[in-house]
């Protein structure tokens, strides 16, 4: 019996209706989208900002391979922004004859060193990227959220690791994000993989292809056994979502991909999102890895703060950002911000990771946030990938999943809590000074209370180029 069989009889009892559990860590998120392809029956949509042939792209890429050779349809859609070169991994699903791989919006010129030309070259059109992240199987589930397809974005990297979050659906929400999967595959922004590139694969280079893959998987200890594990939970999930997962209203947002071909096209997803904040009457609870709120945003925030709305923001430090411009962009907020009241809160470069067996990698990284998700009342919960900056609202595609549930957003709401927690972020204040306030940073470490009054673990160098940047007046258009 394939998924969408399996589910339906839950679907018929919870009309209009989707099953959602949250997949916060990071290694669990990876396993559940190479688990869903091996129960996968009949089609797999892919679509994602960035597709890495490292540890998480060859797992991910060895489970599609093999449901491709079950007969399963796969459709896999990616940004060209970051591909680069022959990627073997992406050779392969492409080769294969039930697989089809597009890449959206494309640089003409495929060489590597080429494109910051092209870049400055066709600037307007080139500088809007689609940056949606779905992973949807046989029409009848899938994972959403902020992560990418690479190691760091489930803490199996050895270098730095991004903290994310990701949300698993079942149910009636999928035929939206399915209706939206056609839209950009259907595009002509939507470029046929194999018209990029010369270079065919005969069955031979196939076959040696996917042993190699398999190869440096066996380097993982206790993979299978990890992925067996994760498997026999996502099944028990949906063998039995009414005990498993919630059942909850969810809505699917995306902006369309005129987006990226109309300067004026509005954005959905940004719309949405000031309604379910403008509808807040308690408290709003925001993670964004990119904080830049503009002008307009600031007077939104403190309009709400003023109406008795308890805000909350965690975005990065500067040592853990990723873009040093957006950190200026969202630094001549600070003040005005805290000033107003707004709880500010940055992620540490070495913020605590959760001691976890599923862990795919061992020994301390450095951190950064990723997440996109709020939480408003505790009764609405917000994943995707759109962060609260000016390239999301105007540049990007982006998407969303709302979920209308409380006891879910009160756990969501601990986690982000458990995020704001001194040994994981600074919180910002504003204190007194000989000539004017200092801004200091209250934080944890080693379990002992540390207040620091410069950005917190970055460098001589992060900190000149902040200042060099802050001077230019235009960097904010750009972010």
């Amino acid at each position: 019996m394939g998924l969408a069989a399996e589910l339906a009889p839950y679907l018929e009892a919870h009309p209009g209706l989707s099953a959602v559990a949250m997949l916060k860590h990071g290694p669990v998120a990876l396993l559940a989208r190479a688990a869903l392809a091996d129960l996968a029956s009949e089609t797999i949509d892919v679509q994602y900002y960035i597709y890495e042939e490292d540890l998480a792209g060859t797992l991910l890429t060895v489970h599609l391979l093999e449901a491709a050779d079950r007969g399963v349809r796969i459709r896999v859609l990616l940004d060209d922004n970051n591909l680069r070169g022959p990627d073997l991994a992406l050779r392969l699903l492409d080769a294969h004859p039930l697989v089809e791989v597009r890449v959206f919006n494309t640089y003409r010129w495929r060489s590597p060193w080429l494109r910051p030309l092209e870049l400055a070259l066709h600037f307007d059109r080139l500088q809007r990227r689609m940056h949606n992240k779905i992973f949807a199987v046989d029409g009848c589930c899938g994972i959403f959220g902020g992560r990418n397809i690479g190691s760091n974005y489930f803490d199996a990297d050895e270098r730095e690791n991004f903290a994310d979050f990701d949300v698993f659906v079942a149910g009636s929400l999928i035929s939206a994000a399915g209706r939206s999967f056609d839209d950009y595959w259907n595009h002509p922004l939507a470029v046929p993989a194999e018209a990029l590139s010369a270079q065919r694969m005969s069955e031979e280079e196939m076959a040696g292809g996917m042993r190699h893959l398999r190869h440096r998987l066996q380097a993982l200890q206790g993979l299978e056994e990890r992925h067996d594990r994760a498997r026999a939970t996502l099944l028990s999930m949906l063998e039995d979502p009414d005990r498993a997962m919630t059942w909850a209203r969810a809505e699917f947002v995306v902006d369309p991909p005129s987006k990226l071909t109309d300067p004026d096209a509005p954005s959905p997803v940004l719309k949405r999102l000031a309604e379910l904040w403008d509808e807040a009457s308690s408290e709003a609870l925001i993670e964004s890895a990119y904080f830049v709120p503009g002008v307009e945003g600031a007077e939104f925030i403190e309009r709400q703060v003023k109406e008795g709305v308890h805000t909350r923001i965690l975005t990065n430090s500067l040592a853990a950002n990723d873009v040093t411009a957006v950190h200026v962009g969202y630094a001549r907020y600070r003040r005005r911000l805290l000033r107003a009241r707004i709880g500010l809160f940055e992620y540490q470069r070495t913020a605590t990771r959760e001691s976890m067996d599923l862990r795919l990698t061992g020994g301390p990284s450095a951190a950064s946030l990723h997440a996109k998700v709020a939480v408003f009342d505790r009764r609405i919960t917000w994943v995707g990938s759109f962060n609260l900056d000016p390239r999301s609202a105007r540049l990007n595609s982006e998407l969303a999943i709302i979920i209308h549930d409380e006891d879910l957003s009160r756990s969501a709401a601990l986690l982000i809590e458990r995020d704001l927690e001194p040994d994981r972020a600074w919180r910002v204040s504003l204190e007194p000074g000989a000539l004017r306030e200092r801004l200091a940073w209250n934080g944890e470490r080693a379990g002992r209370p540390r207040r620091v009054w410069h950005e917190p673990d970055a460098t001589a160098g992060q900190r000149l180029l902040v200042r060099l940047l802050s001077l230019w007046p235009g960097v904010e258009r750009l972010l």
